[in-house]
C-alpha cells in the first residue's frame, strides 16, 4: 500500500463506513443553474472526483434559504424541488465508491446576490481582503437579523438536512467557518448583539448549537453530523483557538460526530485556500489542538497536497482524516495513483488558486493544470438534470 497504511484504514461514523481517510472538502464550483439546480456539468465534476478513490465526498456550500446563497450558481437545498437533482448527484458519488455528503450553508453578510439584501447578526459590512492577490473590497452593509428570523434560519438548516438525507446524503456538514453566517455569530468582530445570541461565547454559539440540536432531532440519532469551523479567524479580534477549544466540546455535546478544522475568513481570505506564501499544512496544529479536547474524529484541511503528508498527519495523531481539495481538483486520481505507488504520474497542484477565484466568474470553476475543467463561455447553457 506504498506506506500509506493509516490513510487506507477504513473509519466508521454512526454506522457509515468510509473506505479510507481521504476527504474531498466542500468546494464551490459555480456549475449549478442560476436557480440552484444540479447540472450535467456538476454531475460530471463529482463523477471525476468521486471515482478517484477517496473515502468521503462533501458537496460544496449549498444554500438553506434563498437569501443565504453565497453567489450565483450555487446549489440549493431550501425547497423540495431540489431533491431530485441532488439524488442523482449523491447516487453518482455512491456508485463510484465514495460516501456522499453535503455542506449546508448560509452566507449571511457574504452573500454576493444583488437581488437579495444580505443579513447578519449585526449590521457590520464585510471587507474581502487578500494580500496575495492584492484585493480589497467592502461588501454591502447587511441588515441585522431579528430573533424570529434567526430561529427561522435554524429551522431552515434542519429542514434542509432532512431533504439532503432524503436525497441520499449519508453525512451532513454545517458551514461554520470562513466568515459565513454561523462564523459571523461566533465572532466578536461581526456579532455585537446584546441579546441571547451575542456577548459571551455561550451566547455567540447559541445559533450553531441550536442548528445542531434541531437537525439531530429531525434526522435521528443514527445519522452523522459534521461541523466545519475556523478554529482561528486569522484576524485580530476574531475567534481564537482558545475559544474554539471551548466551543468544540459544546458542538459535540449538541450532537456533532465529526469536526472539520479550517481557519480564516473573508477579511484574510488567503488562509481559506492557503497561498504559497502562507505555506502547507497551516491548519494541522489547529486540528491537533481541537483533537485534544474532544473525542470525535477530526478532519484536517488546508494546503495538504499529497497522501504521504496525509499519512504522517494521521500517524502522528494530529487528525483522523485529511481533506485535500486543490490536490484532487488538479488530479482527481491522486488517491488511486498513490495507493498503487504511481506517484510520478500525479498532476501536482501549483497553488495558483485559480480554482477559487474563477468560480466567481460566469465561467465557473477552472483549473490551470486539469484540462478536464475547461472554461465555460457565457453562452454555454447550464443544463439541469
Amino acid at each position: 500500500m506504498s506506506g500509506l497504511d493509516k490513510v487506507f484504514t477504513p473509519i466508521e461514523i454512526k454506522g457509515v463506513k468510509l473506505p479510507n481517510r481521504i476527504v474531498f472538502p466542500p468546494t464551490d464550483t459555480g456549475f449549478g443553474t442560476a436557480d440552484g439546480f444540479v447540472t450535467i456539468r456538476e454531475l460530471d465534476y463529482y463523477t471525476r472526483i468521486s471515482r478517484g478513490g477517496l473515502g468521503l465526498t462533501i458537496v460544496g456550500a449549498s444554500a438553506v434559504t434563498e437569501n443565504g446563497r453565497g453567489f450565483p450558481n450555487v446549489l440549493n437545498v431550501y425547497a423540495d424541488r431540489y431533491i431530485e437533482g441532488l439524488s442523482k448527484l449523491f447516487a453518482v458519488i455512491k456508485k463510484n465508491g465514495s460516501v456522499p455528503a453535503i455542506q449546508l450553508s448560509h452566507a449571511g453578510r457574504q452573500a454576493w446576490m444583488p437581488s437579495f439584501e444580505p443579513v447578519a447578526p449585526s449590521p457590520i459590512p464585510c471587507t474581502l481582503k487578500s494580500e496575495g492577490q492584492g484585493l480589497v473590497m467592502e461588501l454591502v452593509k447587511p441588515r441585522e437579523l431579528s430573533l424570529i428570523e434567526i430561529e427561522e434560519i435554524e429551522d431552515a438548516f434542519a429542514a434542509s438536512a432532512v431533504r439532503a438525507k432524503k436525497a441520499g446524503a449519508e453525512l451532513i456538514e454545517f458551514h461554520g467557518c470562513h466568515g459565513y453566517l454561523i462564523h459571523q455569530f461566533l465572532s466578536p468582530l461581526s456579532n455585537k448583539r446584546n441579546d441571547d445570541y451575542g456577548g459571551i461565547l455561550e451566547n455567540r454559539a447559541r445559533f450553531i448549537v441550536n442548528i445542531i440540536m434541531k437537525t439531530r432531532e429531525s434526522v435521528g440519532n443514527n445519522f452523522p453530523l459534521c461541523c466545519r469551523i475556523s478554529a482561528e479567524g486569522r484576524v485580530e479580534g476574531d475567534l481564537t483557538l482558545e475559544e474554539s477549544r471551548i466551543l468544540a466540546p459544546m458542538l459535540v455535546d449538541a450532537g456533532v460526530d465529526v469536526l472539520h478544522v479550517s481557519s480564516g475568513r473573508f477579511e484574510n481570505i488567503d488562509y481559506i485556500s492557503p497561498t504559497k506564501e502562507i505555506g502547507e499544512c497551516v491548519n494541522v496544529p489547529l486540528a491537533e489542538a481541537i483533537k485534544e479536547c474532544v473525542d470525535v474524529p477530526i478532519i484536517a484541511v488546508g494546503a495538504i497536497f499529497d497522501l504521504k503528508t496525509a499519512e504522517k498527519i494521521i500517524e502522528e495523531g494530529k487528525a483522523d482524516m485529511v481533506a485535500m481539495g486543490r490536490a484532487q481538483i488538479a488530479d482527481p486520481e491522486i488517491v488511486n495513483k498513490s495507493k498503487g505507488g504511481d506517484f510520478d504520474s500525479i498532476v501536482t497542484c501549483i497553488v495558483c488558486n485559480e480554482c477559487g477565484l474563477s468560480l466567481y466568474m460566469e465561467s465557473g470553476m477552472r483549473c490551470v493544470v486539469n484540462k478536464n475543467l475547461p472554461k465555460i463561455s457565457p453562452e454555454t447553457p447550464r443544463i439541469r438534470v
